[in-house]
């Protein structure tokens, strides 16, 4: 598939989703997906899967994929303001921010680490699967800002989302404000403070036990902290997300030894929640 489709047929791929939430044109935004497609949003609540049997409809098909576009999508005005793309072998990451306009009065804005994973399927890229890396908790704090408007907006929001997942699909929803939160983030900013004193073994006290290894982009095999020290320059993190099990930076590395490089990207810190430490970096960049 890399060689059959170009960036720029990747990229064109993922626009197709903000064009038609723009317009509210629910067939143009499911067609994107593939037959068996995954939605996670936000990562960390339970996944909206689809192409399987769905109790719902009764039928195997786009079910909970519709459902998540009309408890969602329909009633908002969304726009995406998108500060980079990724393109890293079948995965599009975008790092963005996301202006919800849930009523006249509320208009929410929510930092994001989008991630589309991309297949062939009848000769399309189509997304297999969407994970939007958000933070739950201050979105609520921010919809409760409001007043007696954010009481109203929320009413109505509860409605739809019994309406569309159920009570339990509503309180599952609500877990997804649990993950590794702080103390991921806390890991990460020792992480990188570690990496830039070249101090390895430091590191290697923040990773779990089963630590899987890191990739270096993101679509090369995963290695060893070797890959790691052969990095070069100075690593500085920007956005930072906690969402579920992963932590999202944007990133940058500097080598001043070569003025004309650098490199820019999101590095996806995923961790072993029982244990709280790293288990795999992948560093999405291009090449």
């Amino acid at each position: 598939m890399h060689a059959q489709f170009s960036r720029d047929d990747r990229i064109a791929t993922i626009m197709k989703s903000p064009q038609a939430v723009a317009i509210h044109d629910k067939q143009a935004w499911m067609a994107i997906f593939a037959r068996y497609n995954i939605v996670e949003d936000p990562v960390g609540a339970p996944a909206h899967v689809s192409g399987v049997f769905d109790k719902r409809t009764g039928v195997r098909g786009n079910g909970p994929l519709s459902r998540f576009y009309d408890c969602f999508i329909a009633p908002m005005q969304i726009v995406f303001h998108v500060d980079r793309d990724i393109v890293c072998g079948n995965s599009v990451v975008r790092d963005l921010t996301i202006e919800i306009g849930m009523s006249p009065q509320i208009t929410l804005r929510v930092p994001m680490h989008a991630h589309y994973e991309l297949i062939e399927e009848d000769g399309e890229l189509k997304v297999q699967h969407l994970a939007a890396h958000w933070e739950l908790w201050p979105m609520l704090k921010q919809q409760m800002s409001f007043g007696l408007a954010s009481l109203t907006a929320g009413l109505a929001l509860g409605q739809r989302m019994i309406g569309q997942l159920g009570w339990r699909g509503m309180l599952q929803f609500m877990s997804g404000v649990f993950g590794i939160g702080q103390t991921g983030k806390a890991q990460v900013a020792e992480f990188v403070a570690a990496y830039n004193q070249r101090d390895f073994e430091r590191i290697k006290t923040l990773l779990s036990s089963d630590f899987a290894g890191l990739a270096w982009p993101a679509e090369a095999p995963l290695a060893g902290m070797e890959r790691l020290a052969e990095l070069q320059g100075n690593l500085q993190t920007g956005k930072t997300l906690a969402a579920g099990s992963y932590v999202t930076a944007s990133f940058s590395l500097a080598d001043p030894a070569a003025a004309a490089q650098l490199r820019q990207g999101v590095i996806f810190f995923e961790f072993n929640m029982h244990e709280k430490k790293i288990q795999r970096i992948r560093f999405y960049v291009e090449p």
